[in-house]
């Protein structure tokens, strides 16, 4: 399994046990050591591992943190663990940069086994920011996030990449929650400088009164315009010519071309199934192609290679799975997490394609 899907499994796992973990012992084993395993790290080795890692300074003689985590015998990460649902507030922040200051590790995390908050010395040295520059959530990840965490893993840290990184990563994240407040409520420099742009008059208070409403409309059009640009150029990518279909309702579907609208959670869905098979195929082969009745989940884009079947057209909610012997399998859900125990079966089926077609070309 590789890292990717380390971190999915982790993302399952919280789900699966979230109204489980009552305290922060159980949050530990159930979620932050696998996590630390995720990363490459022994953690019943304490030559890479080491709980309630002895982090003094001044007063506080018998300060200890949760898991320090060690390279050449000095600690590179230190984790504090709160249990699963704490908000991870200033005091425990405040805790951790008595941890921080008393150790020599560039990087402190805080979490709470689902929620990942990740800090450095990047304002001064030896002294643990007062803001992440890093936050990641396991059961609402951001995927991008996903090669930066990579670069914590064992045999992949590296001190001084791991601060530009997250000196790049701090001012990208503060820069896009100015952006997203500038959207919500706009402010006077900023209305002025785009008003700026378009209008020669002078710029009064009513004029900025005047123009606000309408900068804040068309920066909202604006993002929705690109957002569904891109899914549009997602949805009609060359496709090849559709190969002669095994089952007759596949093949009927695909004759069907109008009225077909693939709705947001066929493309949620979509994207789930292509991050489940990470690992098993590469992305870029997984496909989506929508008909009336159905939603196909294909690899190589090929009617003859269905991997899962989405029956989204009214409730319940069937999926269809191609892994045994009976076409279109179906499954009942009720959510599109409930696709996530159904990841095995997936992988089976791409897996079976790709053996059927080497032993086809082997026979050749």
């Amino acid at each position: 399994m590789d890292f990717e899907e380390k971190i999915f499994e982790l993302a399952k796992r919280v789900r699966l046990h979230r109204d489980r973990l009552e305290n922060e012992q159980m949050t530990k084993n159930t979620l932050v050591m696998p996590f630390i395993q995720a990363l490459g790290y022994d953690v019943f080795n304490p030559a890479e591992v080491v709980a309630e890692f002895s982090a003094p300074i001044g007063e506080y003689k018998d300060a200890r943190v949760d898991y320090a985590i060690l390279a050449d015998g000095k600690p590179i990460l230190i984790i504090e663990c709160k249990t699963l649902g704490t908000p991870l507030e200033f005091k425990h922040c405040n805790q951790l940069q008595i941890y921080f200051h008393g150790t020599e590790a560039p990087i402190a995390i805080l979490t709470d086994g689902n929620r990942y908050r990740f800090f450095s010395d990047l304002e001064a040295p030896n002294r643990m920011d007062s803001k992440p520059y890093m936050e990641f959530t396991l059961d609402d990840m951001e995927e991008s996030l996903i090669p930066e965490l990579r670069k914590l893993a064992k045999g992949r840290f590296d001190r001084d990449a791991c601060v530009v990184s997250a000196n790049e990563l701090k001012y990208n994240r503060e820069f896009k929650q100015v952006m997203a407040r500038q959207m919500e409520e706009p402010d006077e420099d900023f209305v002025r400088f785009f008003i700026g742009k378009v209008y020669d008059g002078k710029i009064t208070q009513n004029v900025r009164e005047r123009f606000t409403p309408v900068l804040k409309t068309a920066m909202a059009q604006f993002l929705n315009d690109r957002i569904n640009e891109r899914l549009k150029n997602a949805m009609t990518q060359q496709k090849p010519e559709p190969e002669p279909a095994e089952d007759a309702e596949a093949q009927e579907e695909a004759k069907s071309g109008p009225n077909i609208v693939t709705t947001p959670e066929e493309l949620q869905a979509f994207y789930l199934v292509k991050s489940l098979l990470i690992g098993t195929v590469e992305p870029e082969r997984v496909a989506i192609r929508d008909a009336v009745n159905f939603c196909n989940i294909l690899l190589d884009d090929k009617i003859t290679k269905p991997l899962f079947r989405l029956h989204f057209n009214k409730r319940p909610w069937k999926v269809g799975l191609f892994d045994g012997d009976t076409k279109d399998d179906r499954v009942e859900i009720e959510k599109l997490d409930d696709i996530l125990p159904l990841a095995d079966r997936i992988r089976a089926t791409a897996k079976k394609y790709d053996t059927a077609q080497k032993a086809k070309e082997g026979g050749e």
